[in-house]
Parts: structure tokens; C-alpha cells; sequence
């Protein structure tokens, strides 16, 4: 009998008189060496998945390549040292800038889809024809992605104590947050409405995207008191 072993492209190859057998190496949990009752060594492997051939036993007395795997503790440990750098290996690639290209593909929930760059080698982005439920979606991912990258502005906060009718805009010409609690004992007016806020309520108001504003709050306290509070 005549066994070959050899690692190839990260491959355990086993022929037996011909017969070829591969195994990945990355496959491969664990190795060691043992001797039978008639001294004969050998070497056992095991795989990680159960489905293989748990464990593989190469007989050394069997192995005619590498030479140096002799069937005595020299030639175990010369095969268990040979299996152990093998194992070790790490593949390198080595991607140029200007002769190689990868491509990469977006999953959009049926199919793997190529992520397309223009001629200037810049992100492609198709903006599709949505119903107005999917261009809200939409507007709404690109105001949070949009915010992300959006460097933070410093706020100024105010407060108001009015017991008659004006308007926040008297005071700042946009702002970006407004709030008014009713402190008094009568129902006041807000937004133009009649009577609409009564003792103890509060309401409270926000522009909520990056940069958007407010330019007029309309107020009526006649009769009672409020507490404006809002941040230009």
C-alpha cells in the first residue's frame, strides 16, 4: 500500500494507490498522533463537521511522501509538525488598484443586486417613482441620514410670561421649538383657534428636521397667563 499526502491550494490531499481523497484544511478541529498495539504509528484527524470521515487515521507505515513521515515517533511528530504549519497557512490577495476591480452586490430581500458607481467611479443612486406612503419612507431615511452628517448649532432657549395676545415672531424671526402652558386661571387662545388651551394643559412644538423652523407662533392670554418657552 502507498499513501501520498500533501497540501494543496489549502487542500488535504490523501492518495491511496491511486485513489484520490481532498479534504479543505480549514476543515480540519484537531490532530494528533498515536501507536497501535503492533507499534505501528499513525496519525488521527478530526473535522469539524460530523458528516466526514471522523477520524481519518493515516497509518505512517503506509506513507511513502513526505519521506520524512516514518512510521516512529520521528516521523509522527515530523507529520504532525507538516499538518500544523499547513494548517496555519493564510491565503493572501493582493488587489490592484488599476489592473483589479470588486464587485459588490446589495441584497434587496429576493435578489443580489450589482452596486452601480458612474463614470467617475462615484456611488450611483437610482431614485425610483414611489406612491406617496414610499416617498415619505423614503424622505424620512434621507432627513436621518442627512442628519447624521450635519455638524451641531449652538441654540439659544427664551422664555415668555404674556397675559395678553402677540406673537413669537415679535421677538425672533424663526425658531426651532415652542412650548405653552396655560398657568392661569381661564382658557386661552393659541394658533389663531378660540379658547383652545385651557388652565393647566400644555402644548408643545417641533420643527423636527435638521434646519427646519418656525417664523410665526400666534398667542392670546387675554384673561389668564401663559409660559412660552422656546429655543431660536
Amino acid at each position: 500500500m502507498s499513501i501520498i499526502v500533501n497540501n494543496t491550494d489549502n487542500q488535504l490531499n490523501i492518495n491511496n494507490n491511486g485513489v484520490l481523497d481532498v479534504y479543505a484544511v480549514r476543515s480540519i478541529k484537531s490532530v494528533s498522533r498515536a501507536v497501535d498495539a503492533f507499534g505501528n504509528y499513525y496519525i488521527a484527524i478530526n473535522f469539524i463537521a460530523n458528516d466526514k470521515n471522523n477520524s481519518l487515521r493515516i497509518y505512517l507505515s503506509d506513507v511513502s511522501s513526505p519521506v520524512t513521515w516514518t512510521n516512529d515517533l520521528t516521523g509522527a511528530n515530523a507529520a504532525l509538525a507538516d499538518i500544523r504549519d499547513w494548517l496555519a497557512e493564510i491565503i493572501e490577495v493582493q488587489i490592484s488598484e488599476a489592473n483589479d476591480s470588486i464587485l459588490v452586490y446589495g441584497w434587496d430581500g429576493t435578489t443580489n443586486r450589482k452596486i452601480k458607481t458612474d463614470a467617475n467611479g462615484e456611488l450611483q443612486v437610482d431614485i425610483l417613482s414611489l406612491p406617496n406612503e414610499g416617498q415619505q419612507t423614503m424622505a424620512n431615511s434621507i432627513s436621518v441620514a442627512l442628519a447624521s452628517n450635519q455638524a451641531g448649532a449652538s441654540r439659544t432657549t427664551n422664555i415668555l410670561r404674556p397675559t395678553g395676545s402677540g406673537n413669537v415672531s415679535s421677538v425672533a424671526a424663526t425658531f426651532y421649538s415652542v412650548s405653552v402652558a396655560n398657568v392661569g386661571a381661564a382658557n386661552g387662545s393659541v394658533l389663531g383657534g378660540t379658547s383652545n388651551i385651557k388652565p393647566g394643559e400644555v402644548l408643545n412644538f417641533s420643527a423636527d428636521a435638521v434646519n427646519n423652523y418656525f417664523t410665526s407662533f400666534a398667542y392670546d392670554a387675554t384673561g389668564t397667563e401663559f409660559i412660552i418657552i422656546y429655543v431660536a
